[in-house]
């Protein structure tokens, strides 16, 4: 019987986040919709995060407002769920919201039957009325007069049904380059030339699409991507999305010129700038981008790392129920701390950038000094006397792995070898810190409690990481023990493949979901197991088809596979440990005998040597 909300239960910050709310809610199990199904009564699933600013505005509000907790007690089996637990029940629920409303976001609020076919998917919902959208407590009526009239109306909502069957897609052929640098063309294309990015209003980092782009200029000397990402990536660095003070990057802009982020921190987004930026470093030869990179390290270490070693999955956007607050400065706390200074660094707008506050965002020509290193140190003191948003301790399998191969691009950019020891303790710290379970990788852990749940994201990412770390391995010893487990995680991954496709989880709970394919904001589990099986067939000596090539944007990280399948990445063998300052970008390495490299589906025999692409 739900009686009550046990939330108090949960492992998951963001569910206990909700624990004092009086609407009785219930963590997603077959347990709670074993008691809609007894009782006839609807689902109201809600799903969100722990650093998710509207998220937080309706638990204060909707959530917390007596009337409306009243009537979701009555008539529905209200569910929470944490999307970062449970990405394949966000996935599904948020297609459907996507199906119906065009447009999706967080929290996402759905009402379900009890046999979980979708009725009505909705984000943010006022307590009154508001904006031309009705109140909640009508919206609730309305969904229960559809409920008890004309549910049986309702169609089923298969999210396989659009999926198309792997032998139906076309993959390319070795030396067909001409498919790859047709995407980017159209990459180069649709950017924002002037702000940098894609969208003419708010701008999410396009992790992928830059990996993509720059795979391009290494590999084809393309020189409208090159522009393009050049600018893209200072623009990046300078503006608003950059903690010009610790480092890292916050999650998005609300604008499109980079000025105003949402303030929040995610773990995916450091792992993949640094990935970006690293790689940049050593395309480029740049020592500004190295320099990103390694404050990008930095705020990992100071902000992110647990005591485990692992990394926490966020930060709040919050301090205190205001937005940016540990990050925003008043006039005269800058012209205390910074003094004439601060135009010379800094952006400055009369009235400031954020609600009467400025947030920093570096000059066009910003000066590399002492002085400048120093008035940053001197800001950063006096903002870490501040309260600190709230951090999310949860352990993501997934993410730290990305993070893990993002260390290892940064040793390989800067030649800094405590990264590759970072790298492998955070590798070891995952398989130590609760994230192993009975042989399976789990979805995250939190302290001593574990999300025992499996995923394809999980498992793919982890075998990407391995493929980085036998690379990077310095005995024979250490390479047997990683072949090992990469044939494991090769086998694991298999269970989550049918003749349907690659599904997102393996799970009792849920009918079966399709795993995504579209890059947002990380690499899509689709695109990580077909990266991780190709450069792990590679590597173990075995063959495998070829994945297709996909639409740019979408599936960037996917198309940066084919072209390791295809032959467009270098796959090299030596004797001797890899010098990555002379190795391109877009190469896979194995150290083993005899001498030799392939390009194209041919191999050479002999020391690695090049050819000019074009």
């Amino acid at each position: 019987m739900v009686d009550r909300n046990t939330l108090d239960q949960a492992a998951s910050p963001y569910l206990r986040q909700h624990q004092d709310n009086p609407v009785w809610w219930q963590e997603w199990s077959e347990e709670t919709l074993e008691i809609a199904r007894s009782t006839g009564r609807p689902l109201f699933v809600s799903v969100g995060y722990a650093t998710c600013h509207w998220c937080h505005v309706m638990a204060a509000e909707a959530f917390s407002d007596s009337e409306v907790a009243e009537a979701l007690n009555r008539d529905f089996i209200c569910i929470k769920v944490d999307r970062e637990e449970r990405p394949d029940i966000d996935h599904f629920l948020m297609q459907f919201l996507l199906a119906t409303r065009g447009h999706g976001g967080w929290p996402l609020n759905v009402f379900l039957t009890p046999e979980l076919k979708p009725m009505l998917a909705l984000t943010y919902m006022p307590v009154e009325p508001r904006g031309g959208m009705p109140g909640f407590v009508d919206i609730l009526q309305r969904v229960m007069e559809f409920y008890t009239s004309r549910r049986h109306d309702l169609p089923e909502f298969d999210l396989w049904s659009g999926v198309t069957a792997p032998e139906s897609e076309s993959a390319p052929s070795p030396g067909d380059a001409e498919a790859f640098i047709h995407r980017l063309d159209n990459l180069v294309r649709r950017g924002d030339h002037e702000w940098g990015g894609f969208g003419l209003d708010a701008k999410f980092p396009p992790h992928s699409s830059l990996l993509y782009l720059l795979f391009g200029v290494a590999a084809y000397h393309h020189e409208g991507a090159e522009r393009f990402l050049r600018h893209t990536l200072d623009v990046i660095a300078r503006r608003g999305l950059h903690d010009h003070l610790q480092g890292g990057f916050f999650r998005y802009c609300v604008d499109r010129s980079w000025t105003i982020p949402h303030f929040e921190k995610m773990l995916y987004d450091q792992a993949m700038l640094l990935w970006v930026y690293a790689q940049a470093a050593r395309v480029f030869q740049s020592d500004q981008y190295l320099s990103v990179a390694h404050g990008v390290v930095d705020a990992l270490e100071t902000t992110f790392r647990l005591p485990s070693g692992a990394y926490a999955s966020g930060h709040d956007a919050d301090t205190e129920h205001h937005e940016g607050a540990t990050y925003v400065w008043s006039d005269e706390e800058l012209t205390t701390l910074v003094g004439d200074a601060a135009p010379q660094l800094f952006e400055i707008h009369p009235g400031g950038n954020f609600e009467g506050h400025h947030h920093l965002i570096m000059g066009a020509d910003p000066p590399l000094s002492a002085v400048a290193d120093e008035v940053r140190a001197r800001l950063l003191e006096a903002r870490n006397q501040r309260t600190q948003p709230q951090r999310d301790d949860k352990v993501i399998t997934s993410w730290n792995a990305l993070a893990g191969i993002a260390l290892i691009e940064a040793w390989r950019a800067g030649g800094d070898r405590t990264l590759l020891a970072r790298s492998r303790e955070l590798y070891t710290s995952l398989q130590e810190c609760n994230q192993r379970a009975d042989g399976h990788w789990i979805r995250s852990s939190l302290g001593s409690r574990r999300n025992t749940h499996e995923f394809l994201e999980d498992y793919a990412a982890i075998l990407l990481f391995q493929t980085y770390l036998l690379e990077e391995a310095d005995t024979a010893a250490e390479r047997t023990q990683l072949h090992r487990e990469m044939q494991h995680s090769q086998e694991e991954i298999a269970r989550f493949h049918s003749e349907r496709g690659w599904a997102a989880s393996v799970a009792d709970d849920l009918p079966s979901v399709p795993a995504d394919d579209m890059d947002s904001p990380i690499p899509s589990p689709i695109a990580l197991t077909e990266m991780a099986r190709q450069r792990s067939a590679l590597q173990l000596g075995s063959v495998i088809p070829s994945p297709p090539l996909r639409p740019e944007m979408q599936s960037d990280f996917s198309n940066l596979a084919a072209a390791v399948a295809t032959g467009e990445w270098y796959f090299i063998e030596q004797p001797s440990p890899a010098t990555w300052r002379t190795l391109p970008i877009h190469a896979v390495f194995l150290q083993a005998q005899p001498m030799s490299w392939c390009f194209r589906g041919i191999c050479y025999p002999g020391e690695f040597k090049p050819p000019h692409i074009l």
